[in-house]
This record gives structure tokens, C-alpha cells and sequence, in this order.
């Protein structure tokens, strides 16, 4: 199954601070640019229901913490589920600026950021793939 036509989440932190405001609004735009490749976008802070319960065993899986406080691992790390792709703003060249409001530049790099990695991992043989 190609990555366009792959059932695919992405999980995000959104948090209240600047970075997990970045994760919301670049898994917004994404969702919203490119539905077929982001079929869903969870938000971590607004589960209506556990998060085992939300996630689908068939979905290519994409997690996004918007810093090292790795909110969305740490809920993952309890589930036992591991993402196909897990990334971190900061890591990726975004600076953590308390409560400002996201820059389209920086929604921008993170959208990026994402879809690079998840063509990558799409690329790769399965028997090369591994988890963070």
C-alpha cells in the first residue's frame, strides 16, 4: 500500500505551551493539505476516549512531541504501542519560546519535518524499519 493510500494517524502533543501549539497546528494544516496521507490527526490533550481504544491496529502511526518533556511517548510508552515515526519539534531546529504563538515558518519546518520522515520510512524494507 502506497503512503497515499495507507490509513494513517498522527498523534500530537498539543500541549498549552509554543511547541505542543506548533504540533496542534501543523497536524491541522496537515490534515487539511494532505488528507489522504494524514487520515486523522489526534490530539493528545483532547482524547475523548483511552488512547488504546483510539488507535487502530492497521494505521501507519505518527507521533509528534513538541518538546523533550516527550508527553506523547510517555502516554505511548503505557500503552505498549509504538509508532512507525516519532519525532520531537525541538530536535528538528524548533526553539521552545514559552507562550508565544507558533510562526507559519515554524508550521511550515515541522510539516516538512513529518512528511520527509514518513516518506522515508515508507521507503524503507520492512526488515530495516525500527522504533524509536
Amino acid at each position: 500500500m502506497s503512503g497515499d493510500d495507507q490509513h494513517s494517524t498522527l498523534l500530537t502533543c498539543s500541549g498549552i505551551s509554543h511547541t505542543g501549539q506548533l504540533t496542534t497546528r501543523t497536524g491541522t494544516s496537515l490534515r487539511c493539505r494532505h488528507p489522504r496521507q494524514i487520515t486523522r490527526h489526534l490530539l493528545l490533550t483532547a482524547l475523548k476516549r483511552p488512547l488504546e481504544e483510539e488507535l487502530r491496529d492497521d494505521e501507519y502511526l505518527v507521533v509528534v512531541d513538541g518538546c523533550e518533556e516527550y508527553c506523547a511517548k510517555k502516554r505511548m510508552h503505557t500503552t505498549g504501542i509504538r509508532p512507525d515515526v516519532y519525532i520531537v519539534a525541538t530536535r528538528e531546529g524548533i526553539i521552545k519560546r514559552g507562550m508565544e504563538e507558533p510562526r507559519y515558518d515554524e508550521i511550515e519546518t515541522l510539516s516538512l519535518v513529518i512528511r520527509s520522515k514518513m516518506n522515508e520510512k515508507e521507503n524503507m524494507p520492512l526488515s530495516e524499519r525500527s522504533h524509536e
